[in-house]
């Protein structure tokens, strides 16, 4: 009998099997599909350019499922092979276990004719790597160590746990844990998805001292036992390697292929915000491209068809080409494996800035095999080029079964390759010449005292400089994704502090600026702003890709515990987004302390004035949700100067914050302004809601049909309690824009009294049925009064709540839904229902709203993932789609995400709005474990309105809407 895993089955992680026999691996692909081509077949359908060779370096039945590769040094191919992994939702099939293999071509004719068995004991084995005595294994939740000292490739005794904490997401299906490599410092390096998200430590480590993790890379250090972060963000990392000069680059699906590592960056991720509430933004990946367009249909390169895009979002496997095989042409590009478009796309890393910037090469290795799912590309020990190929008919998220029986790994090679270099020194740049690879060796092999480090502060490449700063601070604890970590212990050093401080002011490489701006992390918070100050006085790195932000990250504890001392770094400041950000916190932490905002007022006159601009804008955005706010000292005075003078619009709202009432008859003068420009009366109108103006209502009333202000009026509202305003919205609701009804039926959810008009006004010539959605009806069922109830399941109908309704339901849909049903679809029908019921939440063809997950690159495809997502929404949800809901004082209840927190607001994203709620405001705060899209989306449609919006969701590409 086959015995799936439950949620807690899984954290049992590679817990030894007590089976003696390793069980036969069994397919669940679907019958009826095409079976995979021969291997040799497979081999031939690969697209190579002149002068290119491929063999079958390994195939089933002798390498099946392979996840990932490893070298040792006598130039040996280490597999893991995962069998355990399965299709949604089992995730994992712990009947089987997982293996790790070595292969050897010892007569190097690019056919491994030998093959052992290290281990076959493990299982949810995503990677291996092998060295400093033994092999490592990656088995979410854990990082194994399995000693071999002999080197007789049998294991000395049973996998040891040196790192826990890699949880495996309670809806995730892929993201896990994985990619062992070794760094040319000396420590092993690994990647994590941001759905996956897990606390790490060695075993045993208290739960407050446990590193966070939500996706990026880690390192670990075997000697010291120390686990690192060293980047928050991104979706599913699954590929990493080190240029000539150890700069590490890696690939991610979805919102950005390529990215290069900065220790202490917070990365972009698809959706959500940070949960450090000080990162208001985030680095994009250092690409000028992606590959598949962004407005039309990623699907178009999907299959391997021809596409200059480069194939689609998801990516794994990365190798940056320092080989002898290949021609020079590749030396120095970054290769990674494209999953949808079967290819390998060519990335040129060239400097920018004080980082780097990836342009698109050619795509090669196109193959025509539909069962090519490349895993990893990596250099072999004579140059030539291997890629291991996973070998199945699904995609990334296996929704339809796992083929185990079948994989494999081509060796690709230009010319006859020459002798392998052995011993084989992994990653590549380690086994170059030149002074950085010696520097590495020495520093591995610990013959590098202090002062020899601190001298290569002063070399004249800055490639060394860099270095030589990475390695003085190589052990000096790096903040966690919610800053320093409690007891972090820094070391004393002010000789090489003060050398950074010198460094930041004069160095004209951009590599020591970067490395400086990660340094900052690594220096107890009452040590950081003499650096920062000396690098964000520097004008010339204002534009930089990286700096602002990077020097920012750290800068954040600062503004947490000295305002002042974050005040006078901005004093300095020459980068307009630092200063945003910096005057943002400040504003933040004005409550508790003015006193940093109040310094840096004081002296801003004297600031450029793009610079005066930004910490205007970083004000305006701290303040966000506030209803007063303590003035300044200095804020008058400095109102009365030039910038503040040629920015009218942010000074009253300001001074409405800080109780000016003059200001505040002002903004209202402005709002009912009718030829005043409709933005600048919308965030007016806001302004006097969020200060809650003595004449708010009837400013609101005065305005409520004015279409460029319904919405907004209709929220303000929405803050008092009497059914006469509800009745007034509900019975008006026709003469609002169509733009503007949804924000208006949201007014109408939002407390008791208001709902009660919107069912008694729902019907024909009033509000159209089908334009209340399943979300308004949770909501009013959230609101907790059973008359209301009862009058949804009158005026609306029933909701079928329990996991069998939804079940039977999905069975319903699927057997109505055919293919050739499908086919008779209108697509643009479909498209018109999709902007109704789904744009607001979700981005299709570049087109909608951020709320939700993007669709673009989803599973849509497959209509069983349609009709479990649609159907049963909160069968598998991701923490950053969670819903909450706010019962506010007033007696309003808000349901959405929260998308950011401090300690004056609260910020909700809801399907019309992104709003501040000051938390005075808030009675209670519920998390639900349900998501933010409704079950009964499809209770309004008719059929054949179901059919045409799954058949356009699931249509290859973008088409018309409907003509009028």
């Amino acid at each position: 009998m086959i015995r799936f895993v439950t949620l807690a089955g899984i954290f049992l992680g590679c817990a030894l099997a007590k089976a003696d026999d390793f069980p036969a691996p069994r397919n669940t692909e679907p019958l009826g599909k095409a079976p995979p081509l021969a291997p040799e077949a497979a081999a031939k359908a690969i697209g190579l350019p002149q002068g290119f060779s491929i063999s079958v370096f390994a195939a089933e039945p002798r390498v099946q499922n392979p996840i990932g590769i490893a070298w040792d040094a006598r130039g040996r191919m280490w597999v893991a092979e995962n069998y355990t992994y399965a299709e949604s939702p089992l995730r994992f099939d712990l009947s089987h276990r997982d293996r790790v293999v070595i292969l050897e071509d010892a007569d190097n004719d690019g056919v491994a004719e030998k093959r052992s068995v290290f281990t076959d004991q493990v299982q949810m084995l995503t990677s291996v790597e092998v060295g400093q005595g033994g092999v490592w294994l990656m088995c979410p939740p854990r990082l194994l160590f399995i000693p071999d000292r002999d080197g007789d490739d049998r294991p000395d005794g049973p996998p040891q746990t040196v790192l826990d904490g890699f949880e495996v997401g309670k809806a995730s299906s892929h993201n896990f844990a994985n990619g062992l490599r070794w760094g040319p410092d000396g420590w092993l390096y690994g990647r994590c998805g941001h759905s996956c998200p897990g606390k790490l430590g060695v075993p045993g480590t208290p739960e407050h001292l446990r590193v966070p993790i939500r996706g990026g890379i880690w390192r670990y250090h075997p000697g010291r036992k120390v686990v690192e972060v060293l980047t928050h963000g991104t979706t599913n990392p699954w590929g990493h390697d080190w240029d000539a000069n150890g700069e590490l680059f890696f690939v991610n699906t979805v919102n950005g292929h390529l990215w290069h590592l900065m220790p202490g960056a917070h990365l972009r991720e698809p959706s959500g915000v940070s949960q450090n509430p000080g990162v208001y933004q985030r680095l994009d990946t250092i690409a000028d491209h992606y590959h598949f367009d962004t407005r039309g249909g990623w699907q178009n390169s999907r299959d391997g068809k021809a596409n200059d895009l480069g194939g689609g979002h998801a990516h794994c496997g990365a190798m940056i080409y320092q080989g002898r095989n290949w021609p020079a042409a590749f030396s120095g590009k970054l290769l990674t494996l494209n999953l949808h478009g079967r290819r390998a796309n060519v990335e040129r890393l060239e400097r920018s800035g004080a980082g780097f910037a990836g342009r698109h090469e050619p795509d090669i290795l196109v193959s025509a095999d539909p069962w090519f799912r490349g895993m990893e590309i990596t250099e072999g020990p004579d140059g030539g080029v291997f890629v291991v190929d996973w070998s199945d008919a699904g995609e990334c998220h296996e929704n339809t079964g796992v083929h185990r029986t079948s994989g494999r790994i081509y060796k690709v090679t230009h010319g006859k390759p020459g002798k392998p270099a052995l011993p084989m020194v992994t990653p590549r740049c380690a086994a170059g010449t030149g002074r950085l690879p010696a520097l590495w060796a020495d520093y591995r092999a610990g013959k590098l005292a202090p002062g020899a480090l601190r001298a290569l502060l002063d070399d004249p490449d800055e490639k060394v400089r860099a270095w030589g700063i990475r390695l003085i601070t190589d052990f000096w604890p790096l903040d966690t994704l919610m800053g320093p970590l409690p007891e972090a212990r820094h070391p004393s050093d002010p000789e090489a502090l003060a050398a950074f401080t010198r460094m930041a002011r004069t160095d004209p490489g951009g590599l020591v600026r970067l490395a400086l701006a990660s340094v900052i992390q690594r220096l107890p918070v009452d040590q950081r702003a003499p650096l920062a100050t000396a690098l964000v006085a520097r004008a010339e790195d204002a534009g930089d890709h990286n700096l602002p932000l990077l020097v920012w990250f750290g800068l954040i504890p600062v503004g947490d515990r000295a305002p002042g001392d974050l005040a006078k770094v901005g004093l300095a400041c020459r980068w307009p987004d630092t200063m945003a950000m910096l005057s943002r916190h400040l504003a933040v932490k004005s409550a508790k302390d003015p006193s940093g905002l109040g310094l840096l007022l004081a002296g801003a006159a004297d600031l450029p004035a793009d610079i005066q601009q930004a910490m205007l804008a970083g004000m305006r955005e701290g303040f966000q949700g506030w209803r007063k706010a303590p003035k300044p000292a200095a804020w008058d005075a400095y109102a009365s100067t030039g910038v503040p003078r040629a920015n009218p619009e942010i000074i009253r709202e300001l001074n409405t914050l800080f109780g000016d009432g003059r200001a505040m008859a002002e903004v209202g003068a402005l709002v009912l302004n009718g030829k005043a420009d409709p933005r600048v009366r919308n965030q007016a109108l806001q302004t006097l809601i969020d200060a809650k103006a003595p004449d708010l209502r009837s400013l609101c009333e005065k305005v409520l049909e004015q279409r460029d202000l319904s919405a907004t009026a209709a929220r303000g509202l929405t803050g008092f309690d009497d059914p006469a305003v509800a009745r007034r919205l509900a019975q008006s609701y026709r003469r609002f824009h169509p733009y503007d009804r949804p924000a208006i039926l949201e007014a109408l959810v939002s407390r008791p009294s208001f709902a009660r008009e919107l069912l008694a006004n729902l019907g024909p010539g009033k509000i159209p049925r089908e334009d209340v959605g399943a979300y308004h009806v949770r909501q009013i069922r959230s609101l907790g009064d059973p008359r209301l109830d009862t009058m949804v399941s009158q005026a609306w109908g029933e909701l079928r709540d329990t996991p069998a309704d939804r079940r039977k339901l999905m069975a319903e849909w699927k057997a109505r839904l055919p293919a050739d049903t499908l086919a008779k679809a209108d697509l643009s029908a479909g498209r018109a229902l999709y902007q109704k019921a789904c744009a607001s939440c979700h981005v299709l063809y570049g087109e909608g709203q951020k709320v939700g997950p993007d669709l673009t690159g989803s599973g849509r495809s497959n209509i069983d993932y349609l009709l479990e997502n649609i159907i049963d929404p909160a069968a598998a949800v991701p923490a950053e789609f969670r819903m909450t809901a706010l019962a506010l004082k007033d007696g309003r209840l808000l349901t959405g995400l929260v998308m950011a927190r401090n300690n004056e607001t609260l910020t909700l994203r809801t399907p019309t709005e992104t709003r501040a709620v000051a938390l005075a405001d808030i009675e209670e705060t519920k998390a639900s474990p349900l998501s933010l899209m409704p079950d009964g989306l499809l209770q309004t449609l008719s059929e054949a309105q179901v059919r045409d919006l799954f058949a356009y969701l699931m249509h290859q590409g973008q088409v018309p809407l409907p003509q009028p």
